[in-house]
């Protein structure tokens, strides 16, 4: 795993000094991409406290250093250079994480997250299932009503409401008979009571709360866009909110669990690439599914076998029967040829001419063996399978 050269969990004090200047490095690079981005000002803090951690090396009674879990906090700074381009640096970084994770002892302990339910790799969840999984781990602050009224003024208001009820009573029981009672058209209109409003209608967020959201709500709508991207088919976007959704707690369920699920989205894609013949981006596509796992703690075996199963098949590559360029540089491999009326011939590719396919072939007759040369028109080829070897 090392690349250094040192043994998986040591570490020599000329190591650690080459990984804190790479370190170093890195932060330089996360100030210089400018101020105003607020994503690289928190790369350069994640890379200060690493760094603060790694100088405790030097203190014999400080706590041994879990270099596993500092390998696992860069991840969201190879992310952050990656999808900003800069694909140099994040390779950097990554040789970086390599190296921590060579440095930590084997019994060193894994943070592994718990299994996920089927129900939590449905994309529809969204982000309504990781709000609600967000509210059942964090207390919800209650917020007072601004228009609370307090006890002693309530009850100074009823007394004064039933004293003016028992005025409005004794007027009307003692008004005089002989005067004669106005049309309901003139009388005054009463000027409507002011009553505070209910406190349904105001607000009871806190004023600074739109303006710096809570942890909780950051990670489910980081969670939530993951989702929505990764039911889209978008690998990238997805990773990128998730990284976002790591920076807050990379140990919580739904992220370990949107994790698996891009996980298995990139090996199913790996599958689909190796049965087109693209080995190329099936490996490279395998290999970044190893990475998201190792990253969040994942399963690493199901990515494994797939590696070695594919590296044990006979390699091949699809060519249609119009791109003669292709067929011409294949002269001299063996072609397995698929017709349009489903039936197969293979062969030796011999070259392309007048429209047809040119193949060696040859065939054993009596004394001996028979070698010619066949033409199959390229009209009739569906496509062509040419191996390797």
């Amino acid at each position: 795993m090392n690349e250094e050269n040192t043994s998986h969990g040591e570490s020599s004090e000329h190591d650690l000094r080459i990984v804190t200047a790479r370190l170093a490095d890195l932060q330089r690079k996360c100030r210089s991409v400018g101020s105003r981005n607020q994503e690289a000002s928190e790369m350069e803090e994640r890379i200060e406290s690493i760094l603060v951690r790694l100088d405790s090396a030097d203190d014999t009674d400080a706590d041994p250093i879990p270099f596993a879990s500092l390998a696992r906090e860069l991840f969201a700074v190879e992310r952050f250079f990656e999808s900003n381009g800069f694909l140099s640096v994040a390779k950097e970084v990554a040789h970086v994480e390599r190296t921590l994770e060579g440095f930590a002892p084997r019994d060193e302990p894994a943070v592994v997250g718990p299994s996920v339910e089927p129900s939590d790799l449905e994309p529809e969840s969204s982000t309504d299932q990781a709000v609600a999984e967000i509210e059942n781990t964090t207390d919800a602050a209650v917020v007072p009503s601004r228009w609370s009224i307090p006890r002693p003024l309530a009850v100074v208001m009823v007394f004064f409401v039933a004293a003016l009820a028992v005025c409005v009573v004794i007027i009307v029981r003692h008004r005089p008979l002989d005067v004669p009672v106005m049309s309901a058209a003139l009388e005054p209109t009463p000027a409507p009571i002011r009553r505070p409003p209910t406190p349904s209608s105001v607000a009871t967020t806190a004023p600074g709360a739109l303006a710096t959201p809570a942890p909780g709500a950051i990670l489910a709508e980081a969670v939530g866009k993951a989702r929505l991207a990764l039911a889209e088919g978008d690998v990238d976007t997805a990773i990128d909110h998730l990284s976002r959704a790591a920076l807050v707690d990379i140990d919580h369920a739904t992220v370990l669990g949107t994790a698996n699920q891009i996980v298995d989205l990139l090996i199913d894609r790996a599958e689909q690439a190796v049965d087109t013949g693209l080995w190329e981006i099936a490996d490279l596509t395998l290999a970044r599914a190893g990475r998201i796992a190792t990253r969040f703690g994942l399963d690493t075996h199901r990515i494994t076998r797939a590696a070695h199963r594919y590296s044990q098949m006979a390699r091949f590559k699809l060519i249609k029967p119009d791109d003669t360029n292709a067929i011409r540089a294949s002269t001299g491999k063996r072609v397995t040829i698929l017709l349009k009326d489903q039936s197969s011939h293979e062969g030796i590719i011999n070259g392309v001419k007048s429209g047809q396919l040119l193949l060696d072939q040859d065939t054993t007759v009596r004394g001996g063996a028979m070698y010619y040369v066949e033409k199959v028109p390229l009209r009739d080829i569906d496509f062509l399978k040419v191996w390797d070897d």
